[in-house]
């Protein structure tokens, strides 16, 4: 039988504070997870406000289904005269000449109904002649049959709300909601709603099944809206806190960003009272002035003339949760909506991922400065970029440091492995600078090596408590079929709720909650190298994510071998939206690529890789949206090889037709060295940092609860035993409760499903032996009573 490695560890300094508010949540309207996800109105485009600036084939009816008997006559059409309200002008305009005539509506992916359950149906509605209009409401089941029906009868020629209480006597999970004209007659309508009335804590207009599971991460803090959406395509797309507030029908539609519609039935009011329900301290984030920095020719600013309305805006936010109703108008709000009590915001973002410039600078410098005069009891969170390197990052950290900007926003998408390799990432922050949140992070995958990574990484920013005070993982949700980011944290569909790898990790911290952390010194066996494949093979694609039409032209394409063989390829074209594998399968240790690239048409970040792409053990190289920045790293290995840089002069705007350049890239040890020559200049080189830390001991402390938290991360494929008599540096070890997170296979684990394994608890005697054995490919914590102070 094989011995079990053994590991010892001991403490190596001294124990440090860490941030009350380190584990959160963050909150961003992406994939869907706001209307048709953790909103539970389940009629879609009941403002009849759908068009194409938010989906190209979207039309004020879409979502609604027209159907007009053969016998009877009806026309359906919009309008836009005195309407309900000025901020949403369309509504329906039905026309009877011959009753019954119907609208069904689809919701988001179907409707759930479930038996003996109550729902609220609310609609506006005025007639033109005065007469008393009938109209009949059902809900539908999955094959059409009526689970519930009641009647309406609108008498007015002014707007007036109806409303009607609908129990379902049946079950549906791709039910429909339908609305019969039973009348002669003009019938307008707008904002038809339908809500379950089952509400979690009393949450109402919230899917209780999703606010549970964010319940179960006890977090401290939730950051919302955003993400891309706080600052959007510019000015007139921002997420305006004061437009999501008060009656929804006076709440403006806008587009999203990711590509559909917003309602803002979740606004600002619902987030602030969705983190009241779990126990989360609120962190709204405003844009920073700027816009999305990923947009057609860069971020554009707020004019400097209306700079000073919205840093209003900012400050009558802080109002608006903190301030006295009596004395001021923001506040008077609140409470009319039914919250006279404040919110009692401490932190406030400014800025997300944005381009860290010169007119970055003096926007935010103008907010920052007018936040700190006005209420210097609030916490400001700056940002410092899309990434944890290259000229954003280190601008943003310059900025924050000369203002003194207490907390600092960091963002990190990698691959586990680039994790296991930087786990120093935070070990020379500056302890007398700017704090870190990292904002938005998270490993590319849904598999358990993914929650390992993350448990890592999540160990080590405990450990560095005193620098790192916040995180939250990110995206947070996704409704299945409707992904633009994977992967997430939550996924769901209309009646289930998908717990992945990483959301068992963060849960299992949340349950743990320290407040001191205890540096420790491992010693054995906890770092591996990988192996690289001498595959070569070429695949050109693009950002699934952003998508786009790129057009681009590869000519003079060859691949030239240490020995001198060249391999000419045959001119392409690439579009986006296919992946192209160009016909060459060899095997090399070092070798050259080289490629003209000629820019012919649109926008989209391009990729070209190279190595064993089947095995997913590749590098690769990225154009950016607008071919003016390059990067190249490991896809696989998550090593970065060289930071962004600039592709030729082109630093803003697109290419113009016809611009290319010329790339030579130089690999060597099967991809563990890369080199980037464009237009004959070294672009950027890089060589991969050997060993990857894949078993880590992190130990901390709660006070209040006099236990000590034990966490072990151990992805590799052999268990490990850990001595911790000396970490923990007692004598009277107790019998400790001991959660595990495990699996067979370190990929299990996809998108849109479940993990296929949970935490599983047991206790162990550490009286018996201080040596605790934890499996491969898993995660550990042990709770640690305290002995008896004397």
């Amino acid at each position: 039988m094989r011995d079990i490695e053994t590991i010892h560890v001991r403490r190596s300094a001294s124990s440090h504070r860490v941030s009350d508010d380190l584990w959160g949540i963050f909150f961003e309207d992406i994939n869907a997870c706001a209307d048709g996800g953790i909103a539970s109105e389940l009629v879609q485009n009941g403002a009849f406000e759908y068009c194409r600036s938010s989906s190209e084939h979207w039309s004020n009816y879409s979502f609604w289904t027209k159907s007009v008997p053969e016998d009877s006559f009806a026309a359906f059409s919009l309008g836009i005269d005195s309407p309900v309200a000025e901020e949403n002008p369309h509504y329906a305009i039905v026309e009877i000449g011959k009753a019954p005539a119907s609208l069904t509506n689809e919701g988001f992916d179907g409707m759930v109904f479930r038996k003996k359950e109550s729902y609220d149906l609310s609609l506006w509605c005025r007639t033109e002649s005065g007469r008393p209009q009938r109209v009949r409401a059902e809900l539908l089941g999955d094959d059409g049959q009526v689970l519930a029906e009641g009647l309406l009868v609108c008498d007015s020629v002014g707007w007036k709300k109806l409303t009607l209480e609908l129990v379902s006597q049946g079950e549906a999970s791709n039910g429909a909601f339908r609305l019969t004209f039973l009348s002669e007659g003009v019938f307008e309508l707008d904002f038809v709603s339908l809500e379950p009335r089952a509400a979690y804590k009393g949450l109402k207009h919230c899917r209780p099944d999703l606010v549970r599971v964010l319940d179960e991460l006890h977090p401290r803090f939730m950051r919302f809206p955003g993400g891309c959406i706080a600052h959007g395509y510019g000015y007139y797309n921002m997420y305006r806190w004061k437009d999501t507030i008060g009656p929804v029908e006076h709440r403006p539609h806008n587009f999203n960003c990711w590509g559909y519609h917003q309602s803002f039935r979740i606004g600002y009011y619902e987030y602030f009272l969705l983190c009241e329900t779990i126990g989360a301290k609120p962190l709204p984030i405003l844009p920073a002035g700027v816009g999305c920095q990923n947009t057609d020719s860069g971020p554009v600013p707020i004019a400097l003339k209306d700079m000073p309305a919205y840093i209003q805006e900012v400050l009558d936010l802080i109002d608006f949760c903190n301030a006295d109703p009596a004395d001021n108008e923001w506040a008077a709000k609140r409470a009319e909506m039914g919250h006279p009590d404040p919110f009692g915001l401490e932190y406030l973002g400014i800025g997300n991922e944005d381009r860290i410039d010169a007119v970055f600078e003096d926007r935010f410098t103008r907010i920052y400065e007018a936040v700190r005069a006005a209420h210097p009891e609030i916490t400001v969170i700056g940002t410092v970029g899309p990434d944890p390197e290259g000229r954003d990052y280190d601008e943003g950290w310059r900025i924050a440091s000369k203002l003194g900007v207490p907390i600092v926003d960091e963002h990190s998408y990698r691959s586990p492995s680039w994790w296991f390799r930087h786990l120093d990432h935070w070990d020379g922050v500056n302890r007398q600078g700017p704090k870190v949140y990292l904002g938005e992070y998270g490993s590319w995958g849904t598999g358990l090596i993914n929650g390992l990574a993350e448990s890592a990484i999540m160990g080590r920013m405990e450990a560095n408590g005193d620098a790192v005070v916040m995180a939250s993982y990110a995206p947070l949700f996704c409704k299945n079929g409707h992904a633009g980011w994977n992967p997430n944290l939550i996924y769901f569909d209309n009646e289930h709720v998908h717990r992945t790898y990483s959301y068992w990790v963060q849960q299992m911290y949340a349950d743990t909650i320290a407040d001191t952390a205890v540096p420790l010194e491992i010693e054995g066996v906890v770092g591996s190298v990988r192996e690289l494949s001498d595959r070569v093979r070429l695949r050109f694609t693009h950002d699934q994510v952003w998508g786009g039409d790129l057009k681009l032209s590869i000519t003079e394409f060859e691949i030239r071998m240490s020995d001198g063989e060249i391999r000419r390829l045959p001119d392409m074209t690439y579009f986006t939206g296919l992946e192209q594998c160009p016909d060459i399968d060899l095997h090399a240790d070092d070798y050259e690529i080289r490629l003209h690239l000629e820019y012919l048409a649109g926008k989209s970040d391009f990729f070209f890789d190279f190595g064993d792409i089947d095995a997913g053990v590749y590098d690769q190289i990225r154009l950016s949206r607008n071919m003016s920045r390059i990067t190249a790293y490991s896809e696989s290995g998550g090593f970065d090889i060289a930071a962004v840089s600039t592709v030729g002069q082109r630093t803003e705007g697109q290419p113009q037709p016809g611009d290319g350049w010329r790339l030579r890239i130089l690999v060597s040890d099967r991809g563990r060295k890369v080199r980037v020559l464009v237009d004959g200049s070294e672009l950027m080189s890089g060589v991969e940092r050997g060993e990857e830390i894949r078993r880590t001991v992190a130990l901390a402390h709660n006070s209040g609860k006099r236990t000590s938290y034990l966490r072990i991360t151990n992805a590799m494929g052999s268990p490990v035993a850990v001595d911790v008599k000396e970490a923990l540096g007692r004598s009277d070890l107790p019998v400790s409760s001991i959660r595990t997170l495990t699996g067979d296979d370190p990929l299990a684990g996809v998108r849109y499903e479940a993990s296929p394994t949970a935490p599983v608890d047991d206790i162990v005697d550490l009286s018996v032996s201080s040596m605790v054995t934890v499996p491969a490919w898993s995660f550990t914590v042990l709770s640690i009573p305290d002995g008896e102070q004397g």
